[in-house]
């Protein structure tokens, strides 16, 4: 499974974007949630450097966008990262993200070669509660349906801990 994860919506969900190196929390909490599992984890920030940048940080493959006249922000890099893996790769393909302008653009499917049913989007509002379940209970969360009021204790638990 590729996980294609728009990093500053994720990192908005926790509550932490606005603290210093909220970036390296992000990727370490996505190490920890891998582990063991076989997925390809794509974290894309946006960048400030003109070049960019891109590393391997454990399981997580961390792209910061170049800022040029191609790459307006992450979301471009997260719409040609989810078409190119779509015509690359047979394994399902999970977007992260809550923004709608991604969305609409990924499922544009423009591009004939790319089988829209192999991209499923989970909402990063979603994904952070199955991340704060896994912080919670060590357990991945992906099979749970979390109630409202749990989701809620969870998030308030977490907070305290980003605080």
């Amino acid at each position: 499974m590729i996980y294609i994860i728009d990093a500053n919506n994720l990192a908005g969900k926790f509550g932490i974007l606005k603290e210093n190196d909220f970036d390296k929390k992000l990727i370490e909490l996505l190490n920890l949630w891998v582990g063991e599992k076989k997925h390809k984890v794509y974290l894309v920030f946006d960048g400030i450097d003109l070049m960019g940048d891109k590393y391997k940080n454990g399981a997580v493959t961390v792209i910061y966008t170049p800022r040029d006249s191609y790459y307006r922000s992450a979301d471009d890099k997260i719409i040609e990262l989810a078409d190119e893996m779509a015509v690359k790769s047979d394994e399902e393909i999970i977007l992260v993200t809550d923004d709608n302008e991604i969305i609409e653009k990924v499922h544009d499917n423009k591009y004939e070669k790319r089988p829209i049913s192999q991209i499923r989007l989970e909402k990063a509002t979603v994904f952070a509660e199955k991340l704060n379940y896994f912080l919670e209970s060590g357990e991945d969360g992906d099979d749970k349906d979390l109630s409202q009021d749990k989701i809620n204790e969870i998030n308030n638990e977490l907070l305290k801990l980003w605080q």
